[in-house]
């Protein structure tokens, strides 16, 4: 999940940041591109070194999740509250803060799970042994 929606996010910011259809009220600062790219790139980056069974690298993919969707969460709260101030259609807005929360509750569980430390535990054994993980 987490590798596919960066991935995804990194092609619509690139897309954004260098079409020329797209006004520029809609494009984002080079502060804010950066800062975006950068925590998209270690979350795919941490993702992939977790699936490839680096037990360390389960908690620096949960502090990157956390730090993406909790900004995108921010985000959606803010916009959340403009819109509510200015009486527009907010049902859009919560169903994003709402698919926010989910994410990051998903990432709590699949990352602290029972599941996974056995998960790593077993991959950090295997390594220890001089064997690949199946």
């Amino acid at each position: 999940m987490n590798i596919i929606l960066g991935t995804l996010s990194l092609a619509a910011v690139a897309f954004l940041s260098l079409s020329p259809q797209i006004p520029d009220a809609f494009r984002t600062g080079v502060g804010n591109t950066v800062v975006f790219a950068l925590s998209t790139g270690l979350l795919i980056a941490w993702s992939v070194l977790a699936l490839m069974g680096k037990p360390w690298a389960r908690y620096l993919m949960l502090a990157a999740a956390l730090l993406f969707y909790g900004g995108i969460l921010i985000q959606n709260i803010q916009i959340y509250r403009s819109a509510a101030d200015a009486h527009l259609a907010t049902a859009p807005l919560i169903a994003q803060v709402a698919a926010g929360v989910i994410e990051i509750v998903i990432n709590l569980w699949a990352l602290l799970s029972a599941k996974t430390r056995r998960y790593f535990e077993h991959a950090a054994s295997a390594a220890g042994r001089g064997r690949r993980t199946p």
